[in-house]
């Protein structure tokens, strides 16, 4: 039997959607709420333990009790050893007690589920003493101890209980100053490194902040997306440091560096806004145009920093509606990896699998590959 361990975080990415820009804050619940937003970690448990259904008998889970069980998982039929209570409410105390309580337990792999802040818990109370592997579910995840999905987590744990040779590496932890965060600035921090499984592209990269872009080559690329502006549609433009300077080239009174933002007609209509007001926005337009920029480093487009724009947005909008612009220098950092999107949503994700045009520079655009990794 293969002794999986499962720790989850259950306040792990109510901060996005909710343009909180973190979940560490101990009234994230109560604004997230009060914004409309539920946490999405029972739905990325649930593709997790469904890609692993055909493994149900060869998985022995181990994983924890009150709020930071299994819930829905453990009534679907998958058998839990739970082995630690949480206190209530839980905090990240509970996260350092509960990850040394399961590395006691000797499991193969511990997969927790959670953000930056999670996995510096886990390293806080483990070191590089237990392989691990977060499955993605926070707002902040620039370490590169994650898979890139849900399904991806999955199919490396299918690969070790196959007996497949699978790569060991140190991966790196880090996080940020979540109060510099949320004024618009972005201070990565090295923690140390942990122990995991690299299984080709289904672990991501660690993000690599303030990448020495070609400041020609943004200046071209914000001058020519300003150009081509059109009346009366409403432009959604996302967050990363591309796009904050298509911002300030379109002159924001109020540019977010990490939010999203509304153009329309000359004029900033929205500024940093959560999911449910923006999805409201897009509802009332009449013509609708959205801006993603890539994540560089790892090459993430859509579920990394930009958690406000949901699948039902997107499904609002339509994908003819996406507009994607990298400077040529994020995209050959990539080294030939695809881009990736980690909405949330499997039909989503697989729609926009495939070749999409993204915009590099002044009436400048390649076509790259966005690869489904479920």
């Amino acid at each position: 039997m293969f002794r999986l361990g499962i720790l989850i975080n259950p306040m792990a990415g109510l901060g996005g959607p909710a343009a909180l820009k973190g979940s560490d804050a101990k009234e994230t619940a109560i604004l997230a709420a009060q914004r409309g937003v539920c946490s999405r970690t029972p739905q990325r448990l649930e593709a997790f333990f469904t890609a692993l259904d055909d493994y149900r008998e060869r998985i022995e889970v181990w994983g924890c009790d009150g709020a930071m069980g299994l819930g829905d998982i453990e009534l679907s039929g998958w058998h839990i050893q739970r082995c630690y209570q949480p206190h209530t409410p839980c905090s990240a105390a509970d996260t350092v007690a509960a990850a040394r309580v399961l590395h006691e337990a000797a499991v193969d792999l511990l997969i927790f589920v959670g953000g930056d802040g999670t996995a510096r818990d886990i390293y806080t109370a483990l070191g590089e003493h237990q392989a691990v592997l977060g499955l993605p579910a926070g707002v902040k995840m620039h370490s590169g101890v994650f898979a890139v999905t849900p399904v991806a987590a999955a199919s490396v744990v299918k690969s070790l209980i196959d007996g497949r040779l699978v790569a060991a590496r140190l991966a790196e932890v880090r996080d940020i100053d979540e109060a510099a965060f949320q004024q618009g600035q972005v201070r990565t921090r090295y923690f140390g490194e942990m122990w995991i499984p690299d299984d080709q592209l289904l672990v991501q990269c660690v993000k690599c902040s303030g990448l020495p872009d070609d400041v020609l080559q943004l200046d071209e690329l914000s001058a020519w997306l300003v150009e081509t502006m059109a009346p009366d549609v409403l432009y959604v433009l996302g967050s990363g440091g591309t796009l904050f300077d298509l911002k300030q080239k379109l002159g924001l009174p109020q540019p977010t560096l990490l939010g999203v933002d509304l153009w329309c007609n000359g004029e900033q209509v929205g500024s940093d806004l959560h999911e449910t007001a923006l999805y409201e926005a897009v509802c009332q337009a009449a013509e609708v145009q959205l801006y993603l920029s890539v994540i560089g480093g790892q090459g993430v487009v859509l579920g990394r920093g930009n958690q406000q724009i949901s699948a039902r947005i997107l499904q609002q909008v339509g994908l003819d509606a996406l507009n994607f612009v990298a400077t040529p220098q994020k995209l050959q950092v990539l080294g030939g990896r695809p881009l990736v999107v980690d909405s949330g949503d499997d039909q989503l994700d697989r729609q926009l699998a495939g070749f999409h045009k993204v915009i590099t520079g002044y009436d400048e655009a390649i076509f790259y590959e966005i690869r489904y990794l479920g």
